[in-house]
């Protein structure tokens, strides 16, 4: 009955995606969505590559898994991924249907799935990961993944035995994944150790998970990443078997060590955030088997996503483009430090961040917003902040208690009118800081700004 159902479910599922592709639209979700209501265990009837590397965590997982294709695809692998769709059970099993046979046996050479966090309990059980990336866990959304316990405890329960385990040697959370898993690899960054050890306002981790004491730091280089200790038992975060040990940007390379040997790649961006995904990427590739020599090519024409980062140039100035979660508080402060810490002055920000796309029937909780750490925002390089769309106001509230000049702040409701206010006459480079769900308002963004730009002066 079970195989029946599933036979059922395939053809189903594929007769959903051919009508969506004839439809000219992007079949990410719902062919798997049928699948699994159909058939519970699809998953489970499903022979996938024998290769199959999953990527999970908090922050940065389509970025890891997107370097991962792109390389093993220059690389000569045919490859399944889900980077352009969902992460959740239905979007794992459309992708693999999409490249798989009426009887389920996937023909690619490697699945390489970015698997969100909370899903894992319902895809590990039925395909078992080789290579299990885990890139940080960190406060995420306060209705799903706020609470890292919960999501340590949701991973750790789904880890098959025998899959290899990457994690972030920095994140004291991350490196306590898959402590019965024997083959565990970490990935760091040795390279520019900030000198303070204050630990921050913003950390999901306060005490030492051995002894119970008040945990202390070398250095933190943002929220509880970096390298902290006990002072009262021997509990310290581990030693990363695959470092970052230098980042050359005179130069455009940064080097990974590991064995002690040294290896040179080309830096394709320079966000602290990206430089532990590019490691993450690497050290699992370099596990998967793939030689130096394969990698450090490919990584001469990847790029980050667009969607994730984009720089664009038109009147003598840049418009640098960069997805900022809402709801994610550690998102939006990392991506607020990269833009104060960017090079030039005078710099416009704007940002339409929100919960609104994901505050349908239920209660509103802008908590996040308080937790994120607007007093970046107050950097001497920046020249205006301003806010658009439904959470304008809140923003705005929230700028304030960081202390920014209520002269350098504007909060306006629709970001027609915020394109308007960036004073073209004299300003530096724009930064356009969005939220995920709005990809066609940054468009329509993106597009009055560079016709702004390049008009060059005030309307």
């Amino acid at each position: 009955m079970s195989k029946l159902l599933f036979y059922g479910a395939m053809l189903a599922a594929k007769s959903a995606s051919l009508g969506l592709r004839i439809l000219g639209r992007n079949a990410s979700f719902l062919p798997g969505k049928i699948a699994v209501t159909i058939c519970k265990d699809f998953l489970g009837h499903l022979q996938p590559p024998k290769h199959l590397i999953c990527v999970t965590g908090t922050n940065g997982k389509t970025t890891v898994s997107n370097l991962l294709t792109n390389v093993l695809r220059q690389a000569g692998y045919t490859v399944t991924n889900n980077s352009l769709g969902s992460n959740v059970q239905a979007g794992v099993a459309t992708a693999l249907l999409e490249n798989a046979t009426f009887g389920g046996r996937v023909k690619t050479d490697i699945a390489v799935l970015e698997v969100d966090e909370r899903s894992s309990l319902l895809i590990y059980p039925y395909i078992k990961p080789s290579i299990l990336v885990c890139n940080n866990i960190m406060r995420d959304s306060i209705k799903r993944n706020a609470h890292t316990d919960f999501i340590s405890f949701v991973i750790n329960k789904a880890i098959p035995a025998g899959t290899k385990v990457i994690l972030n040697a920095d994140d004291i959370i991350d490196c306590h994944l898959g402590l019965n898993n024997p083959d565990r690899t970490y990935f760091g960054i040795t390279a520019e150790a900030p000198q303070d050890n204050t630990m921050p306002f913003l950390r999901d981790i306060v005490y030492c998970p051995e002894c119970g004491s008040l945990l202390e730091a070398e250095y933190i280089r943002y929220n509880h990443i970096g390298r902290v200790y006990c002072p009262n038992c021997d509990y310290k975060t581990p030693q990363p078997d695959f470092a970052i040990t230098d980042i050359d940007r005179e130069n455009g390379t940064f080097t990974v060590t590991h064995d002690g040997v040294d290896e040179q790649y080309k830096l394709v961006n320079d966000n602290i955030t990206n430089l532990y995904n590019f490691c993450a990427a690497i050290t699992a590739l370099t596990k998967f088997g793939l030689p130096y020599e394969k990698i450090k090519a490919a990584f001469e024409s990847v790029e980050i996503v667009k969607s994730r980062h984009n720089e664009l140039s038109a009147g003598g100035r840049n418009l640098k483009i960069i997805l900022a979660k809402g709801q994610n508080p550690v998102a939006c402060t990392g991506v607020y430090r990269y833009t104060a810490g960017c090079p030039g002055e005078n710099k416009t920000v704007l940002i339409t961040v929100d919960d609104v796309g994901d505050n349908i029937n239920n209660s509103e909780n802008v908590s996040w917003i308080y937790d994120a750490d607007y007093s970046l925002l107050n950097d001497p390089s920046i020249h205006r902040v301003i806010f658009v769309g439904p959470r304008h106001a809140d923003h705005r509230l929230r700028a304030l208690m960081a202390g920014i000049p209520a002269e350098k702040i504007h909060a306006l409701p629709t970001w027609q009118e915020g394109v308007k206010l960036v004073d073209m006459e004299n300003t530096g480079d724009i930064y356009l800081l969005y939220d995920p769900y709005k990809g066609a308002e940054m468009e329509a963004i993106k597009t009055a700004l560079l016709s702004r730009m390049e008009g060059g002066a005030n309307e």
